[in-house]
């Protein structure tokens, strides 16, 4: 049997077909579209979706909300992150994320939650990456402290397709109550990072069929 040609021999067979044209455009839709991190410590998707691609993602995104430098948040802290994040994506400025630009956000802010990313695919060597049925299909619930798929839209109350600054601060609100399980009335990093570090551990053995997450 002949051996397997070269990506090199392929491409060039390619371009011979289909014309220079065509392995242009090619190429520049594989620049376009990087494959992102790999799941685990490299990500971390806020609990308003924002996406923090390095292995201390929870302590920056952290760091960042917690802007009196005390070592918590508040809620009040903790709403006007959430806030911050959504005029990021409210792109026309008319005081909603609609739909449009939640398909921006799940496209090109944070495609890694679409169940077609490269971080969902068993692309480790000996085929014993993740899986679709280990992780990917919870979307952002894979990569942060909730159980929500899609962040942006579970702001969304009243189901319209968009998402005013008052659905935001009310989930905020929701979610800093799902967070704060102590009712302390603000939020610190350790028990934060053990909630995630829960939320990702893999099961092991029959458990594994059970596993409930932290919510």
């Amino acid at each position: 049997m002949s051996p397997r040609s070269s990506p090199l021999r392929r491409l060039h067979g390619l371009s011979v077909r289909a014309g220079p044209g065509f392995i242009l455009a090619l190429l520049g839709a594989g620049a376009l579209q990087a494959a992102p991190p790999p799941p685990g410590g490299s990500l971390f998707i806020s609990p308003f979706g924002e996406p923090f691609r390095s292995p201390s993602g929870l302590a920056d995104w952290f760091a960042g909300a917690d802007v009196d430098k005390d070592g918590a948040l508040t809620l009040q802290e903790f709403r006007a992150d959430g806030l911050r994040f959504h005029a990021r994506l409210d792109t026309d400025r008319d005081g909603r994320v609609d739909g449009f630009e939640n398909t921006a956000y799940e496209n090109e802010v944070a495609p890694e939650i679409l169940p077609q990313s490269a971080v969902f695919r068993n692309e480790r060597p000996g085929g014993e990456g993740p899986t679709p049925s280990a992780r990917g299909l919870d979307g952002a619930s894979s990569f942060g402290l909730l159980d929500e798929p899609q962040p942006v839209r579970g702001a969304d109350q009243n189901y319209d397709g968009r998402i005013t600054a008052e659905e935001q601060a009310r989930a905020a609100a929701r979610r800093f109550a799902l967070l704060d399980e102590a009712e302390a009335g603000r939020l610190t990093l350790p028990p934060l990072l053990a909630r995630l570090e829960a939320r990702q551990a893999p099961p092991a053995g029959i458990g594994r069929f059970f596993r409930r997450r932290p919510g």
